[in-house]
């Protein structure tokens, strides 16, 4: 039960984070991003939250709407007695954006294909988010998704290029 508030409270934090922004900034061109985030299941098993959680790092393009993601991560935190080598995946994610009424948060869903480098086994991840962008180009997201059959609750970051890098 703790965990379940633990991760409550911290995406609560994060959306509710005020601050004037335009969620509707973007270039006439191809914004590039990077985030990370942190997520954390509840199997309701044993478990510690070590070998629920995992972090992950995503670089991604985004035009309008849309983006596309390279997602990266390792499967836990649990390092103990473990081959670090077998732990480690790969995904390619899609995402589309919409904006809730008239607040400064968009609402997202996800659908990700990936593997773990070491096995042939491939995953799916599907779910949906709220992300909160500033006119620093750093955002925050809190997610809600479905990934290899376990839910999981992700808080992170995010910053924008605000589409210095690319332009199409």
């Amino acid at each position: 039960m703790k965990k379940v508030i633990l991760i409550a409270l911290t995406m609560i934090a994060f959306i509710g984070t005020s601050n004037a922004q335009d969620t509707t900034k973007t270039s006439s061109g191809l914004d590039v991003y990077i985030a990370a985030g942190v997520s954390m299941g509840n199997t309701g098993s044993s478990a510690t939250l070590n070998q629920t959680s995992y972090p992950s790092a995503e670089i991604g393009v985004m035009k309008g709407n849309f983006a596309l993601g390279l997602v990266g991560g390792r499967g836990s935190f649990d390092f103990e007695g473990d081959d670090v080598t077998e732990n480690y995946w790969m995904s390619l994610k899609a995402a589309a954006y919409f904006p809730i009424g008239n607040s400064k948060i968009d609402g997202y869903g996800l659908l990700a294909v990936g593997n773990y480098l070491s096995t042939d086994q491939v995953f799916i991840e599907y779910g949906v988010g709220m992300s909160r962008a500033f006119d620093s180009g750093i955002g925050l997201f809190g997610q809600a998704s479905n990934w290899d059959n376990y839910w999981y609750i992700t808080p992170g970051f995010s910053y924008t290029f605000w589409g210095k890098i690319v332009n199409c």
